[in-house]
């Protein structure tokens, strides 16, 4: 009797792997063995034993993982956060970058521009060639090795969580086209590039329209390019070493998750060693508290829809012991002039004042202080003008006053960062806060070594032209070349008050009438009132102030009637001859020109400003008037 041979025990997988291989459909057939079969395919479910069904699955969930951590940097280098604060923040944000009906496209170009400008910092676009090309070319890669469904989960993450909606829809395409039977080649590298070509038009369309191409020239234009160019050879690098590893492990789970780790990691890690966290969060306080801001001191924005609409809201609440309709409308109004506007400007001021604070706690050794000091410093400068606010509804705000509480900042700017472009804005508004309390001797002595430094900077910049070479391609820009500071502006600027300090100082009574001066805000509604009223004391209470004749100009200047202003101009001028040497004439004469311009008397004006740079050469006034003749199309004549 032949005995027979017991057959072999067949285990069966674990349960937990058994469930999850019902739930995708590849739990394999029983009694296959555990060898792929020779179809021609590449996905890694051809290796049907339970350990490469289980290592496939895990690192699957690695390379999502992984992908995910990769948008959320995508995301975080837009703006600042990982995730977004709230559901309505997340659609509207998602929204704008989808929506094809808006005005102004959000394109590819403008990730390159805000927040972290490519031409300040290059090296960003190396970073973003490399984000883009693991997010194009790994969801292909899924879909070649782990078919079409399984990279749904790596286009779900571009769309919802790197919130590049359209991007999501071509990659999803691309997916498509790399398992499509008439497009497997038995090269599959050939069919993972074909399957890219969908990217390439996505490139070039999702950079059109963007609306720094009517302000930069061509060349610069054709460097916003590069990243994506970048993008596209190291996605096919990407993708070709990929198929190379799977094709020698037999396309067994595994060959996508090392180079999904290292395409991850790099960036990252670019970013943190020649980028810095510090320049995405300055860069971003710079977009909402910068000088081209659109969200907070934004200028010539009107109130009137604001007004009406919490008339609105007010005339629905309406009882009848709140008085008629007119009544209500009366009292909205004043209540804007009187407090609400002020309390606005208020709660942006100190948003603006809590957000700088916390960068420099949270990044004291930063580049980007002495920018986050002046931006501070300018914060709390910033006033709002109440006098247009009251005659036409609309916002307007000025910093060129500077507030006594921000003196700290301008002395820790102007002695702490010698080096900074920034120093001569902290130097000169340092002076002014100085000469108005009284330091006029220390404030003459900051105007003096500001105009020497300008002076020096100037003729160095024209004497050592800049240098550039290979290894500076991607070096970082000045940190300060974004702030719009104008140097010249500064240095007439204090050239003007120096000039007005050191010719009218009264040492007998401490320079008393030059502290009144200064502490007269222009922009005031009494400032002319004001002015009146301090000419009014000098013969009573300062005879001995030369600062009679400038206080003369600056009334004749501020008369509302563009008639008087002329007459009572003209008039100071022919006074001021008479009186001999003044130091006011030359601002007189300026200011007689200004008033022509303004009266559309261009002849006049131009007689006025060439006696102002024939009379009087060696003053800042006579560079105003050479600016101001250049601004209305006429050369300066040259008086004999």
């Amino acid at each position: 009797m032949i005995s027979r041979i017991p057959r072999p025990i067949r285990r069966a997988p674990p349960r937990p792997l058994r469930v999850l291989g019902w739930l995708m459909g590849l739990r394999p057939p029983p009694g296959r063995r555990h060898r792929p079969p020779d179809d021609g395919s590449i996905d890694v479910w051809r290796w049907t034993h339970s350990k490469y069904r289980l290592r496939a699955v895990l690192l699957l969930l690695v390379n999502a993982l992984l992908f995910a951590g990769l948008g959320c940097f995508t995301l975080w280098l837009r703006v600042g956060r990982y995730v977004m604060g709230s559901s309505e923040e997340y659609w509207e944000a998602w929204w704008a970058a989808f929506d094809p009906t808006r005005e102004h496209q959000l394109t590819l170009i403008d990730y390159l521009i805000h927040p972290i400008p490519v031409d300040q910092v290059p090296m960003m676009m190396v970073i973003m060639g490399l984000v883009l090309a693991s997010l194009t070319a790994v969801p292909i890669l899924v879909s070649m090795l782990y078919r079409f469904p399984f990279s749904l989960i790596f286009t779900f993450i571009i769309c919802f969580v790197a919130m590049l909606p359209w991007l999501a829809i071509t990659v999803t395409l691309c997916c498509f086209l790399a398992r499509w039977r008439p497009l497997r080649f038995s090269f599959h590298y050939a069919t993972s590039l074909i399957a890219l070509l969908p990217v390439l038009s996505y490139y070039a369309l999702a950079t059109r329209n963007a609306q720094v191409a009517m302000v930069l020239p061509p060349v610069e234009m054709a460097k916003l390019y590069l990243p994506w160019i970048l993008a596209i050879v190291a996605a096919c690098i990407l993708m070709a070493l990929v198929l190379t590893i799977a094709w020698l492990v037999n396309y067994r789970p595994g060959a996508i998750a090392p180079l999904m780790a290292v395409m991850f990691i790099a960036p990252v890690l670019l970013f943190e060693f020649n980028v810095g966290r510090d320049e995405l969060y300055y860069r971003l306080l710079e977009t909402d508290y910068g000088p081209d801001s659109r969200t907070c001191f934004v200028n010539n924005v009107d109130a009137t829809p604001l007004i009406a609409r919490e008339i609105s809201e007010r005339l629905g609440d309406l009882d009848a012991s709140d008085g008629p309709p007119e009544l209500v409308r009366a009292q909205v109004r004043l209540e804007w002039r009187l407090a609400i506007a002020s309390e606005l400007f208020a709660q942006q001021q100190a948003e603006a004042i809590q957000s700088l604070d916390a960068f420099l706690a949270r990044f004291p050794d930063s580049r980007y202080v002495p920018n986050v000091l002046y931006l501070k410093g300018r914060a709390m400068d910033m006033r709002l003008d109440q006098q247009a606010f009251q005659e036409a509804m609309v916002f307007r705000y000025y910093n060129n006053f500077p507030a006594m509480a921000s003196r700290p900042i301008w002395r820790t700017l102007h002695e702490k960062f010698v080096d900074s472009r920034l120093r001569i804005a902290a130097t000169y508004r340092l002076a002014v806060l100085e000469a108005r309390a009284g330091q006029v001797d220390e404030a003459v002595g900051l105007l003096e070594g500001l105009m020497a430094r300008y002076m020096d900077e100037d003729l160095e910049g024209a004497t050592q032209p800049a240098q550039r070479d290979w290894r500076s391609l991607l070096a970082k820009a000045s940190p300060s070349d974004r702030l719009a500071l104008n140097k010249e502006s500064f240095y007439l600027a204090a050239w003007k008050l120096r000039d007005l300090l050191v010719n009218n100082r009264d040492p007998q009574q401490n320079d008393l009438p030059l502290v009144r001066l200064l502490s007269l805000d222009p922009r005031h509604p009494m400032y002319r009132w004001n002015l009146k009223k301090l000419r009014a004391e000098i013969p009573i209470s300062y005879p001995m102030t030369p600062l009679a004749d400038n206080l003369d100009v600056l009334i004749a200047a501020t008369q509302p009637s563009r008639s008087r202003r002329i007459e009572d101009l003209n008039a100071l001028v022919e006074s001021l001859l008479q009186a001999g040497d003044s130091d006011a004439l030359p601002r007189a004469r300026y200011e007689l020109g200004l008033a022509y311009r303004l009266d559309a008397r261009p002849a006049e004006a131009r007689v006025a400003f060439e006696e102002v740079i024939g009379l009087h050469p060696d003053t800042p006034w006579a560079v105003e008037a050479r600016s101001c003749l250049a601004g209305m199309g006429i050369a300066a004549r040259t008086m004999e």
